[in-house]
């Protein structure tokens, strides 16, 4: 179950990034900005969660590099709670259907923490468009959410 959840973990941030580059590419939609996600990262090391403004906050050393490796470690984490919820708790099997409901309602994570641990504000709402940042999010937890399982099928 240990490399199950892992694999199911790595293959759906795979997922977000391809998705997020297939936005990009056809919609203009730019990508997470991963330097700044490792910039929350290393002020949550150090005691601070929420900010007005994540940009505003000081430059942190490699920040980029903790960006990308804070994204794929909260993916495997992902992976280990959809593989343990449908697994041993529901006692079903990983399934696209149960892959892309999780992944819808884990977009329940940055609509109310992320975003306003970033600056942007409960459900986006200091963001230009707020209801296309929170569509955005879902539809890449939908993405997500279909690489969990997807990636715990492929290692079972």
């Amino acid at each position: 179950m240990i490399v199950q959840s892992v694999v199911s973990g790595l293959v759906a941030t795979l997922f977000l990034d391809l998705w997020q580059r297939l936005l990009a590419t056809t919609a203009g939609i730019p990508a997470a900005n991963w330097g700044l996600v490792g910039r929350w990262f290393v002020e949550a090391g150090r005691g601070r969660i929420f900010h007005d403004s994540i940009a505003a906050a000081p430059p942190a050393e490699n920040e980029v590099a903790i960006g990308w490796i804070g994204h794929y470690a909260t993916g495997i984490v992902y992976g280990f709670v959809y593989v343990i919820l449908i697994v041993v708790v529901l006692g079903g099997e990983p399934t696209l259907v149960n892959g892309l409901v999780f992944g819808a309602v884990s977009a329940l994570v940055p609509w109310f923490f992320f975003m306003p641990a970033m600056g942007a504000g409960r459900l986006g709402r200091n963001t230009p468009d707020p209801r296309r940042a929170c569509l955005l999010a879902f539809l890449s937890h939908c993405a997500f959410g279909l690489g969990l399982a997807a990636g715990a099928i492929l290692a079972a």
